[in-house]
């Protein structure tokens, strides 16, 4: 595999589900401090690339790096802030959301070990990037839905990451919350690092993606300046319905 400076190489990946071929030999590079989102038509392997990029679904064939190192080699998960597809931020267990966002700093920490005035100031960031320090000592099972994911998308900013890898973020949440996500995503951008985000529709997003590309049965048949007009934003679009996650990956 050649190296180049990407954050996230994929080179030949070929994904199989069951007795089905999900991704066909598909490559994708995303370099540092570059915006990159994956669109494309239900079933496309959108959500399937991404979680083999993060290693949450193994390759029948190809390779990933990471950071410049291979995929089984890799252990700094808290480099990658992930957020999975349409799950929740209410686990059943009663919490606040400094509480759940604090989740996101313990890969940078050891367990037994309290938490820093630095914890607690990236908290109380990454907090008020998402535009929810009005509601910091609620209960997230309190908030909407659009809400609980912005505390999703908060506690894998409070690790500092480096990459931040979002599946579908603005699916389902509404105009309010998709606003204060864009926002959210624009001071992240802003800070020079890198993002990896499948969108069904880019909206608001538009203006801050570096390069789109556009998965079809499979294969990658774009990548490059985002189509226009649109073309696959309106198409069915897959969903991966779990919270399957690496430990650390939220961090």
């Amino acid at each position: 595999m050649t190296r180049t400076d990407g954050v996230v190489e994929v080179r030949g990946a070929v994904v199989t589900l069951g007795d089905r071929v999900v991704l066909h030999g598909v490559d994708l590079t995303v370099p540092s401090g570059e915006v990159v989102t994956l669109l494309g038509a239900n079933g496309s392997g959108k959500s399937t690339l991404v979680r083999a990029a993060v290693g949450l679904v193994p390759l029948t064939a190809g390779e990933v790096h990471l950071f410049g190192t291979p995929l089984a080699a890799f252990h700094d998960w808290s480099r990658i802030g992930y957020v999975p597809q349409r799950t929740t931020a209410a686990a059943g267990v009663p919490a606040t959301v400094r509480e759940v966002v604090a989740s996101g700093r313990l890969a940078r920490r050891s367990l037994f070990r309290s938490g820093t005035r630095r914890d607690r100031e990236a908290v109380e960031e990454a907090i008020e990037l998402v535009g929810l320090s009005d509601r910091t000592d609620e209960s997230v099972s309190a908030l909407s839905g659009g809400q609980q994911q912005r505390v999703l998308i908060a506690r894998a900013a409070a690790g500092d990451p480096d990459l931040l890898v979002l599946d579908e973020p603005n699916a389902g949440i509404d105009r309010r919350s998709q606003e204060a996500f864009a926002r959210a995503l624009r001071t992240f951008v802003a800070s020079g690092r890198t993002v990896l985000l499948v969108l069904h529709e880019m909206g608001l997003l538009a203006p801050l993606m570096s390069r789109g590309v556009v998965l079809d049965a499979g294969r990658v048949v774009h990548d490059g300046p985002l189509p226009v007009p649109n073309a696959y934003a309106g198409a069915p679009h897959d969903h991966f319905h779990g919270d399957d996650a690496r430990p650390g990956l939220f961090g």
